[in-house]
């Protein structure tokens, strides 16, 4: 395992769900593998792969299937991989990784910005907007419609098992804007109510899927009963390339102890994921930084995106159980 601080302090960061959003999380990765690049001797071009590869292994161990880290990695790993192909030198590959490093953390805000122009026009003033969970994404959505001058109102709910859905309720009393929150069994409720609905995803499928937190599929349910449009708002880096090779997406189980006290017996099972796949039919538009795309779009822009060989080769190895 790496023993640099950085990756120790984000492994652990990404193992206990503390960052928050995927765009943040890839955020994170990204910052650390540039401080792991500047502080690594340079002058062997070898051993700075070797120690790049070992970092991108114990990132993948923990890391469920989030398409902003992975596109990261593959942003790394693929410019790790022309570098060694060109025979670049240790410093010369450095300056590479960096350099990337910096565009990639540029590419997440400045995607950020253009999803929360495009998202705020489908909020109209006087709106009720249903959201689920929590999407440093949406929040962005709902800050850019308040800065427009837009009066709305956020209904959210908890999400459990974690309860990201209060921390929507921060951001939202923060904000100054106008927001009401219940329990997720109220969904039903709450969701006919709303003009429109909006959630981030942690991945975006080759064939339209979203995966986001688990409540976003019946969320979707409920709004296209109702009628209610279900906005995704997800940047490219949402996009998951590896989906077009068909490798699965790593999704954790619901904890044990997430729902049950140590008071029940071992044969009472908790079941079920933390996240889960809202397939796109259910979905009006994913709202990214090139425009609102119908999610049958999305493989297009899939299919121009950069792959890493290596890291493509660890993903099946991580599939396969064996990291």
């Amino acid at each position: 395992m790496s023993k640099h601080p950085a990756i120790l302090e984000v492994v652990q960061r990404v193992r206990t769900d503390v960052i928050g959003g995927a765009a943040d999380t890839a955020k994170e990765i990204t910052t650390a593998l540039a401080t792991l690049i500047r502080d690594t001797d340079g002058s062997n071009p070898s051993s700075l792969a070797m120690v790049i590869e070992e970092a991108v292994t114990d990132i993948l161990r923990v890391t469920p299937s989030l398409a902003p880290p992975l596109n990261a990695l593959h942003k790394v790993m693929g410019v790790l991989e022309e570098a060694q192909a060109d025979s670049l030198s240790g410093g010369e590959t450095r300056t590479s990784l960096l350099a990337a490093c910096e565009s990639l953390l540029q590419v997440i805000a400045g995607a950020r910005d253009k999803v929360a122009q495009y998202g705020a026009e489908k909020i109209r003033d006087g709106d009720v907007v249903f959201t689920y969970s929590m999407s440093s994404t949406v929040w962005a959505v709902f800050l850019s419609a308040k800065a427009r001058g837009k009066r709305f109102r956020v209904l959210v709910t908890e999400s459990r098992p974690a309860n990201e859905g209060m921390w929507t309720v921060d951001e939202m009393v923060k904000a100054g804007i106008d927001v009401g929150v219940s329990v997720d069994a109220c969904i039903g409720e709450l969701v006919p109510q709303s003009d429109v609905v909006f959630v981030g995803a942690d991945a975006v499928s080759s064939h339209g899927t979203v995966l986001c937190k688990v409540g976003s599929y019946p969320t979707a349910l409920i709004a296209k009963a109702h009628g209610v449009p279900y906005y995704v708002a997800a940047d490219t880096l949402k996009f998951d390339p590896t989906t077009l090779i068909g490798l699965p997406w790593k999704v954790e189980p619901i904890h044990r102890d997430e729902v049950l006290t140590k008071a029940y017996p071992d044969q009472v099972s908790v079941v079920g994921k933390v996240f889960d796949e809202t397939p796109p039919e259910l979905i009006t538009a994913v709202i990214s930084e090139v425009g609102l795309l119908h999610p049958s779009a999305c493989v297009t822009l899939m299919w121009q995106m950069k792959m890493s060989k290596k890291l493509n080769e660890l993903l099946l190895k991580r599939s396969s159980g064996e990291i």
